[in-house]
């Protein structure tokens, strides 16, 4: 092989890794943008009518759906300032932080997303075996906005879900198993 040819190889690995980080940094940047979308229309909901009033912060499931965006708004910038900063030869170290940091923000966004979306189920059609009522009846503005908030809890969870591949096929195919 002559130099040309190494040259020509080498060059398209490093893009290969600058594109690669390009679309991780997107996706997380994306993440961040959709979490604090969701948060943000999350504690700006609050309704108040001739039944009472009512806000995201009297319900522990809307509670933890604000505390893990912002959790996830948070990580997704900082990792993808990392992302972008990382040299081009990744340690194992990084690759096994962002891969565990991953996970366990995938697992509790998505968790976020599952708790919420069942107090919504409920606050929409509510269980008549026990005698609920739909909420939605009395606050349906209050339940759009948290219908809302948790589709893009969702979306977030896709994304990290994808991410998480990512960073997993990052791990597995560059390092040996252990």
């Amino acid at each position: 092989m002559d130099k040309t040819e190494e040259t020509a190889i080498d060059g398209s690995a490093s893009e290969l890794n600058r594109t690669e980080k390009t679309v991780e940094a997107v996706l997380r940047v994306a993440s961040m943008a959709l979490s604090i979308t969701g948060l943000v229309i999350m504690i700006k909901n609050s309704i108040s009518n001739d039944f009472g009033s009512l806000s995201y912060s009297n319900l522990g499931a809307f509670m933890y759906l604000v505390s893990a965006n912002g959790v996830c708004a948070a990580y997704s910038l900082l990792s993808a300032l990392a992302i972008l900063a990382l040299t081009c030869p990744i340690s194992k170290v990084q690759v096994r932080t962002l891969f565990l940091l991953d996970q366990v923000v995938t697992y509790v966004v998505l968790a976020a997303g599952a708790v919420s979306a069942e107090t919504v189920y409920l606050a929409y059609y509510g269980n008549i075996p026990i005698t609920w009522s739909s909420a939605c009846d009395s606050y349906g503005i209050f339940c759009h906005k948290a219908l809302i908030s948790v589709v893009f809890t969702f979306v977030v969870s896709l994304l990290y879900m994808l991410l998480s591949l990512i960073s997993s096929y990052r791990l597995f195919s560059r390092f040996e198993a252990p």
